[in-house]
């Protein structure tokens, strides 16, 4: 409430008592947003639990739509929250397992990978069963113990302000509950990798293009949970890295200023309607880019390949460099292997194919959901893994979303409809199987309305203006503005949820 009454007062003092120009208050809200911020963040990890769930998806799904300074702030959310001590997490090893560290292990890194608002992970080698078997490397996720009860505090209060104020949508809040209710037992994520893992074999993607990493029987608790160790690169630092290496070859410092010039122009990119063909290099704003501008979607990938030439020859001069330095200095057994370790280092970090990981992480979650009907519905950029080889690795299955064959259907005929700009049948779509909606204005929802409105949840982003199939013209952002949803069915919430994350991390690529 103090963020809230402080941008109020900011906007109110520059609008109201010093009149001041549209530039002028962007400058001071951007002053306020730069302080408030970290606040927000402070304030979203002392509340954890389901606050810090909340503050992911917004990090995710805000990118274009929120201030880039809070969806800077809270993308470390992705990546974890401030971890609990060894001797907390051994002690909850002990008692959920009811076995010595030491029994179990040949090692174990105290400093742990990755902490969320629900656990934290370690890296740990199990200890070998059978005379001559190798040690296995293997991750330990570890949940806090407090974590049970702050989440059903938080989610009964959700359940009673549904009741309150949005009674239509109580069962989409008691969906909720039982959702997080069963990513507080890893027994039941267990059940969901094994499922997940023989739903996508079924259909060829597992392990061709994805792995999920397998279940280790023996450390498997409501509490506990050891799974094999895949080696990879985060996503999230993998779309850092390539903002890093396309902002050089733009002239800019690095990703973070680039995005400092994208961000401006992300919302009229929305606006424009949104979408891979409409945005362009256009974005970028420099003029040695114009080629690119003409060509569309097809500049993305030219951009790839120049930053990654550019790259390469950076790498070969400083290998060069190197090798006559060493040269110079004169020459040791090692200085072979080190030049090597160089040149094989700046190779892998190149390596990564950020398009087809993306384009693989969108193929696969609409398989899990259009036709296995079981998917992972938190699929943000620090639970997803790009392997050596290419391959995605699939995280964290605690929460999982399933759809009926009856919704299945439904979303794959709105997703068609929506591919042939039918409103009409999109329209229909929505109203015939449970979405309502009014507007504080009055009058229905028509047509065009409803087909912006699934193009929100499963297609793109567009805040374009809308035109009625009256012929009147609509500000969407006011009409937003003015929307209340009444009811919500399941097969378009969970649709939203996955599309408004997948649609953000590659809003963010």
């Amino acid at each position: 409430a103090p963020l809230v009454l402080k941008y109020k007062y900011v906007k109110f003092r520059a609008e109201k008592i010093d009149h001041v120009s549209p530039e002028e208050l962007e400058d001071r809200l951007n002053v306020y947003r730069e302080t408030s911020a970290p606040q927000l963040v402070d304030l979203i990890l002392r509340m954890g639990g389901i606050y810090v769930k909340i503050g992911q998806v917004m990090s995710t799904i805000g990118q274009g739509l929120l201030p880039q300074q809070y969806v800077d702030a809270l993308k470390p959310l992705q990546d974890g929250v401030p971890p609990r001590n060894y001797d907390q997490i051994s002690r909850i090893i002990e008692d959920s397992t009811g076995k010595k560290m030491n029994e179990l292990f040949d090692s174990f890194d105290e400093k742990p990978i990755g902490a969320a608002s629900v656990a934290q992970v370690h890296r740990a080698t199990l200890r070998s069963r059978k005379e001559g078997e190798q040690p296995m490397p293997i991750v330990l996720k570890v949940q806090y113990p407090e974590v049970a009860e702050l989440f059903e505090a938080d989610l009964s209060n959700l359940e009673i302000a549904t009741k309150l104020f949005a009674p239509e949508n109580l069962e989409v809040a008691k969906a909720l509950r039982k959702r997080h209710e069963n990513e507080l037992d890893f027994t039941k994520e267990a059940d969901n990798l094994r499922e997940c893992t023989r739903d996508m074999q079924q259909y060829g993607v597992e392990p061709s293009l994805v792995r999920i990493p397998r279940v280790v029987e023996e450390i498997c608790t409501p509490n506990v949970l050891a799974m094999e160790y895949l080696e990879g690169v985060s996503l999230s630092d993998a779309i850092q890295r390539e903002q890093d290496r396309v902002a050089k070859a733009l002239g800019k410092q690095d990703g973070e200023e680039l995005k400092k010039v994208l961000a401006s122009r992300m919302r009229e990119h929305f606006e424009n309607g949104g979408g891979a063909g409409s945005g362009g290099m256009h974005m970028l704003g420099d003029k040695k880019m114009k080629l690119l501008n003409v060509m569309g979607p097809a500049a993305t990938t030219m951009l790839r390949t120049y930053a990654s030439v550019k790259d390469g020859i950076e790498n070969a001069a400083l290998s060069v460099a190197k090798f006559g330095s060493k040269v110079r200095n004169g020459w040791n057994q090692n200085n072979n292997l080190d030049l090597i370790a160089d040149v094989g280092s700046n190779k892998n970090k190149s390596k990564i194919n950020l398009g087809r990981a993306l384009k693989t992480l969108v193929h696969v979650h609409g398989i899990q959901l259009l036709l296995s009907g079981t998917y992972n519905a938190d699929p943000h950029p620090g639970n997803i893994l790009i392997l050596p080889d290419g391959r995605l690795g699939l995280l964290d299955y605690g929460m999982v979303g399933r759809l009926s064959p009856k919704d299945r259907e439904t979303a794959a005929e709105t997703i068609l409809a929506l591919s042939n700009k039918d409103k009409a049948a999109t329209a229909k779509l929505y109203r015939d199987n449970g979405y309502k909606v009014s507007f504080q204005s009055g009058g229905e929802s028509d047509d065009a309305i409803l087909h912006r409105f699934a193009s929100f949840h499963w297609d793109r982003i567009d805040l374009s203006p809308l035109t009625l199939d009256n012929g009147e013209t609509v500000d969407l952002k006011e009409l937003l503005r003015s929307t209340r949803e009444h009811a919500v069915p399941s097969w378009v919430e969970e649709g939203r949820r996955l599309g408004g994350l997948l649609m953000g991390v590659n809003a963010q690529a």
